[in-house]
């Protein structure tokens, strides 16, 4: 299996609990599932946006990294 970051583990279960909860509330008009969708993919989309995975490596980093391998 594939690793996946936290941002997308926490979208896919943001996602699922927005459409579980439709279901059960008996979403069946245009405007609520409209509403479903932005709830579900406007924070989601906030999320991936605004994620910080650290500082970017130097160059230093990069080439000792590379060291390594030869």
């Amino acid at each position: 299996m594939a690793s996946f970051s936290v941002p997308v583990w926490i979208s896919v279960v943001w996602l699922s609990l927005t459409l579980v909860a439709a279901f059960f509330l008996d979403a069946s008009s245009i405007r609520a599932w409209l509403l479903t969708t932005m709830v579900g993919v406007i924070p989601v989309g906030v999320l991936l946006k605004l994620w910080n995975n650290g500082p970017e490596p130097t160059i230093a980093e990069v080439l000792h990294s590379t060291e390594g391998r030869r």
